[in-house]
């Protein structure tokens, strides 16, 4: 899925329950990261924020302007933190490694077939350090979570717009894969200014899947939770965190 009117209301939509526990894991592991699927920078930026010096990859170039505007409104000590790139997570050279790699926001499930994950561990082994940490977070789909959901999101812009979301989600457990359809309208006043639609697929991903493919790609999983509180991941958490070192 490639972001591209929605890029600009992404931050506006995406949650920010993360920042904390991959800005903590960064603290921990050096003073330099690879976000893959950087987005808006919205990891990035607080991690840089921190003393981070971060390299954020992404192939939008639309969630990468985004980005850049964000960036440019930050001081010269974080601007100077963050490099932005525009590159497939699948398949890309940066001719350095790094002590800690992450990929936010189930960007990871955006590789819907095996060997697209295949192609994404290997680059990743391949530009972590010797020892070094790779984490990233899925989608997780609980026992309860129905073949096909609808919901609606407002929110309020600074601007005063009102930006309604509306998405539809559709599991195919065969193919092992989740369409989504966004909708987006934007209104001033009751008028309504604009109405887009973005479409994309995603994998859905067990933790036995994961695991598996990460042991053959070379990675231990030190641990795997349930939420970014480091809960345990039990069968009905919405979410698994994976926090992983190069074997």
């Amino acid at each position: 899925m490639t972001y591209r009117q929605s890029a600009k209301f992404y931050d506006l939509f995406g949650s920010k329950n993360d920042v904390e526990f991959y800005k903590d894991l960064a603290l921990q592991m050096g003073q330099s990261a690879l976000e893959l699927g950087v987005g808006t920078g919205r990891v990035a930026i607080a991690l840089a924020k921190a003393g981070i010096k971060v390299i954020g990859l992404d192939n939008s170039i639309h969630m990468l302007k985004v980005a850049g505007e964000k960036l440019e409104k930050e001081l010269p000590a974080v601007r100077k933190n963050v490099t932005l790139k525009r590159g497939d997570m699948r398949k890309f050279e940066l001719g350095q490694s790094f002590p800690l790699i992450i990929i936010p926001a189930s960007t990871f499930d955006h590789n819907n077939t095996i060997e697209k994950q295949q192609q994404t561990l290997s680059c990743v082994h391949k530009h972590l350090q010797e020892n070094g940490s790779f984490a990233f977070d899925l989608e997780a789909v609980t026992p309860e979570t129905p073949p096909a959901s609808w919901w609606i999101d407002r929110k309020q812009t600074k601007n005063d717009e009102l930006v309604v979301r509306s998405i539809f989600t559709r599991r195919n457990m065969a193919t092992r894969t989740c369409s989504l359809d966004l909708f987006f309208d934007v209104y001033n006043n009751g008028k309504l200014l604009e109405r887009f639609h973005e479409y994309g697929e995603v994998a859905i991903i067990s933790k036995d899947q994961i695991t598996r493919l990460l042991s053959e790609q070379g990675f231990k999983v030190e641990a795997v939770y349930g939420d970014f509180q480091k809960s345990n991941y039990q069968q009905t958490s919405p979410r698994m965190v994976l926090v992983t070192r190069k074997k």
